[in-house]
């Protein structure tokens, strides 16, 4: 069975920022293929103020904050950016 996938508003804000980016929208686009089979074996979990999401790599040096519910089989797409600028969300 296959999750959902849905976008919060943040996501679609960060995804604005680098859509000009084509080999990055070409890896999240292969990114999101994969959640959408199996989002819990996809990334790493994170811990501190962003415990309970995972991340995940994007085109080396952009990645990806999402939250899978298992509940529901849905996938929270969080945020995309850069790695040094991404894990400063709250």
């Amino acid at each position: 069975m296959e999750w959902t996938i849905r976008r919060t508003d943040t996501f679609v804000e960060s995804l604005s920022k680098i859509k000009g980016n084509k080999e990055v929208i070409i890896e999240l686009g292969k990114k999101l293929q994969r959640l959408k089979r199996d989002p819990l074996n996809t990334g790493g979990w994170l811990s501190g103020a962003l415990h309970g999401k995972k991340a995940t790599r994007i085109a080396k040096r952009y990645r990806l904050i999402f939250l899978p519910d298992e509940r529901e089989k849905t996938v929270y797409l969080i945020a995309m950016d850069h790695r040094q600028h991404v894990y400063r969300l709250r």
